[in-house]
């Protein structure tokens, strides 16, 4: 017998095991008709911060089965779930993955449980050549513009936190969640209530990711960048791909395309071939960056040292009613740092990451607020070209790859900081008043919504900073698809995950390249 439980609430200072079972033996289970408990759900109710809880929900098997209150809102029997079967369809001619992000690579592991051998081109690098990249622009300045912290194995997540919330619904997410446990990931994504999974393991998840697909037949094509997809009558016929040793032109029968947000050439490039489009809203703002403990003691109080806590993560929202317009963090990077995340020349911003532990100085969030086309104009690449004009600014005050920076409270007094600041971020730092930098509808949102904030003294601090600019937190366009997952005007193109603008983080991308395989590849079986 399999039931769940959930809503168990734990005080911290209490053994947590003893205390679940006794929780249990209120309802009739005890210890001994056990086989198998495993949480489903843990998460942290840290509101009274003299009093933090830990939440769980669980999953049992018995050896005996128990009489359940079917009305009870917190244990139930548990039903096998079931999902349509599928089976491939037979087709004919290649197909081609663009990109190894999570949707990329999700799509092309899904195509191989289906007997499908894809062709995967990446224009970055493999994950491990990749880090060296990044680390040869981190020490000389050097920017690979195709393998970066943007591009490369592993998509621009790989250079993040791992960070795996997501608020879609989906059978797929468990299969998401599995596959990444099974090559190499902590076993607590899979209760943990804001799971991650960590820039170091990330890397090790994709490359196992890459060698299970190529076991299954798929074959990979590194530092090769797709520069145009050649359509006739509708239809994608082949792709023009450059490696460093040649140019060639590829025949395909089916177009997956998962090039990320970044990829601003390619927008360019389909646009250029007819491929339907539509620009969309984005956000762009500053990260904000704190001691880890302040933010610690700002969410736990006296529990701030916990052993059982590790690094606290916050989650602040203003919403400017008169504009409709909404300032928010985004991408919190708890014990993390903060990253140059350029990837075109003479261009400069920035980004969050954080390793599998955690435990770094500092702790950082963008704090971003919601662009659209009233502020940038109707035109297609308008709001690209918005993103870019801040990067360029960026880079040109800096006079090379680096970032731009101010106090939190200084910038709520309008002036520049006029002292150096302590920061986890490696590169370059130029005091600049963000006032100015930004145009005025995000300056005086970041003004109202950091008073609004001022409140809590250790979030709006003499110890906060601001580096700027944050300008990648979604893609500028979207390539409109049908329901099926075709786009709208050339049939056998397929735009998946964020750089297609159906996905919003790396559940959502693999999700969504899953779902999209299932939906042109598969039939359901009646």
């Amino acid at each position: 017998m399999r039931i769940a439980v959930s809503n168990l609430i734990i005080d911290i200072e209490k053994d947590q095991n003893k205390e679940i079972l006794k929780e249990l033996e209120k309802f009739g289970i005890k210890k001994s008709n056990i086989t198998k408990l495993q949480y489903s759900k843990r998460s942290i109710d840290s509101r009274k911060k003299n009093s933090i809880k830990f939440v769980y929900n669980l999953e049992l098997q018995l050896k005996n089965k128990i009489t359940v209150d079917e009305k009870s809102p917190k244990i139930r029997i548990i039903k096998n779930k079931s999902y349509p079967k599928r089976n491939p369809l037979k087709l004919e001619g290649s197909i081609a993955v663009i990109g190894t992000g999570p949707a990329g690579l999700f799509a092309a592991l899904r195509l191989c449980e289906y007997g499908y051998a894809p062709l995967i081109f990446e224009r970055g690098s493999k994950v491990e050549e990749r880090h060296r990249d990044v680390a040869n622009f981190y020490k000389n300045d050097v920017l690979n513009t195709d393998s970066n912290i943007q591009f490369g194995e592993g998509g621009a997540g790989t250079y993040s936190d791992g960070k795996l919330t997501t608020r879609i619904k989906s059978e797929y997410i468990e299969k998401v969640f599995n596959e990444l446990v099974e090559n190499g990931a902590s076993e607590e994504i899979l209760y943990d209530y804001k799971p991650h999974i960590g820039t170091d393991i990330l890397s090790v998840v994709v490359a196992n990711l890459r060698k299970k697909i190529e076991g299954m037949g798929g074959k990979f094509y590194f530092n090769t960048r797709v520069d145009d997809v050649i359509i006739k009558d509708g239809r994608v016929v082949g792709i023009e791909v450059t490696s460093p040793y040649s140019k060639d032109n590829l025949e395909v029968e089916h177009l997956i395309l998962a090039t990320g947000h970044s990829a601003r050439d390619t927008y360019r490039m389909l646009h250029k071939r007819g491929v339907f489009m539509e620009s969309k809203p984005f956000a762009v703002g500053a990260r904000i960056e704190h001691p880890r403990a302040d933010i610690d003691k700002m969410q736990y109080g006296k529990f701030a040292d916990h052993p059982m806590l590790g690094a606290a993560t916050y989650n602040v929202t203003y919403n400017n009613r008169k504009e409709n317009r909404g300032v928010f963090s985004f991408c919190m990077c708890p014990g993390g740092e903060i990253v140059n995340a350029a990837s075109e020349s003479g261009t400069s911003l920035v980004n969050g990451m954080s390793y599998s532990k955690r435990d770094g100085e500092f702790s950082n969030s963008a704090i971003v607020v919601a662009v659209n086309d009233r502020d940038y104009g109707t035109d297609l690449f308008s709001g690209m070209e918005f993103q870019q004009k801040l990067e360029k600014k960026s880079y040109e005050i800096v006079q090379n790859y680096g970032a731009v920076y101010q106090k939190v409270t200084d910038f709520i007094k309008n002036r520049e900081t006029s002292s150096e600041i302590r920061s986890s971020y490696g590169m370059r730092l130029h005091s600049c008043n963000l006032n100015s930098f930004f145009p005025g509808f995000i300056s005086n949102n970041l003004q109202d919504a950091f008073k609004y904030w001022s409140k809590n003294p250790f979030f709006i601090s003499e110890n906060a900073n601001l580096i700027a600019p944050e300008t990648r937190t979604s893609a500028p366009i979207k390539i409109t698809r049908n329901e099926l997952g075709k786009s709208v005007n050339t049939g056998n193109l397929y735009p998946i995950g964020e750089g297609a603008g159906y996905a919003g983080g790396i559940v959502s991308a693999a999700v969504d390249g899953i779902k999209i395989v299932d939906s042109i590849f598969t039939k359901v079986i009646e």
